[in-house]
């Protein structure tokens, strides 16, 4: 369980979000070390809400949440589908306009992962073999 702080408005049950790094306005909170807590580029998921809220200068109020951190769903290359973990680069491609874009280049740190699952073939449009997995961090 991750425990982090959250917009007041924001924070509900079931809300998922990617966590996109600390703002320069919140450099000089307090409460920044609890508000930035979180891995870059990974997805959340709120598990609970809790009661305590705190006065926030970007969001007016923030509550403590607790999260799960989500598997990436991401793109690799269809040999590298064959392991069990992977080092992951995102997959050099400039057609940022192709639904595949935000899978081929999730946002995240380049390191190796486990593969959890293979979701499946992509039909990718520059005729690239490619296999949608989810992946974890390696524990």
């Amino acid at each position: 369980m991750i425990v982090t702080l959250i917009g007041r408005k924001l924070a509900k049950e079931g809300v998922e979000f990617t966590y996109v790094g600390i703002t320069k306005r919140c450099r000089s909170c307090r409460l920044k070390t609890v508000c930035s807590n979180l891995e870059e580029g990974r997805k959340y998921k709120i598990t609970k809400v809790r009661d305590k809220v705190h006065r926030c200068d970007l969001h007016g109020e923030v509550v403590a949440v607790e999260v799960e951190k989500l598997p990436i769903e991401a793109n690799i290359k269809k040999e590298q589908a064959e392991a069990t973990a992977i080092e992951f680069h995102p997959i050099k491609c400039e057609f940022i306009g192709c639904k595949e874009y935000e899978h081929c280049s999730p946002g995240v740190k380049e390191k190796k992962y486990k593969i959890l699952k293979i979701v499946g073939d992509v039909k990718c449009p520059k005729g690239y073999e490619l296999k949608k997995v989810l992946l974890d961090d390696m524990k």
